[in-house]
């Protein structure tokens, strides 16, 4: 949040520095003594410069004229150069957090993935165990001879479809794992 907040201020700040236009009030001496005084942007300036430059007497007055144009030319260059460098660190910055996104985003699938695999686990687990205690008691039940022949069908009918049950779990198993170490990779 402060980073946002510090990259903002420093973009609306390269922003407001390339933009902004410098009151500058400059008086020239002419040849004949008289003065003109010319109220200009950092821009106008420069435009202005070669026009006034041809009515100076002086070599000197046209040599610091120029020498003030070609500051004011790398002013605005070094204004240009920051704000690209500004929009650079921009636009890093987006893409920085694109794939911070993208990795918290392929983090949280893979701990969902884990969770259903140790749901199957145990619906696995809890599925044979209740297999188990249904052979049993139906041993049980078959050693006392209490059974007829139709029960004993209908119990192994029962322990049949649990073990479909159980054998579904496992392919859902085998799938989930799957899933998980293609997320991972």
């Amino acid at each position: 949040m402060d980073i946002k907040l510090f990259f903002t201020v420093a973009l609306l700040s390269s922003f407001q520095l390339f933009f902004a236009q410098e009151t500058k009030t400059d008086t020239i001496k002419l040849a004949s003594k008289t003065t003109i005084t010319t109220v200009t942007t950092i821009k106008d300036t420069i435009k202005v410069a070669a026009v006034v430059a041809a009515k100076l007497a002086t070599t000197e007055e046209k040599e610091a004229l120029k020498k003030e144009a070609t500051v004011l030319k790398d002013k605005i260059k070094e204004e240009k150069k920051a704000l690209r460098e500004a929009n650079k660190i921009e636009k890093e910055k987006k893409a920085f957090e694109k794939k911070q996104k993208a990795f918290d985003k392929r983090q949280d699938k893979i701990l969902s993935s884990e969770k259903s695999i140790s749901k199957i686990k145990t619906k696995i687990s809890d599925e044979e165990r209740d297999l188990i205690k249904l052979k049993e008691k139906f041993e049980q039940r078959k050693s006392k001879g209490k059974l007829s022949s139709t029960e004993i069908e209908k119990e192994n009918i029962k322990i049949s479809k649990r073990q479909i049950k159980i054998n579904k779990l496992e392919g859902d198993l085998d799938k989930a794992e799957e899933k998980l170490h293609k997320m991972r990779d």
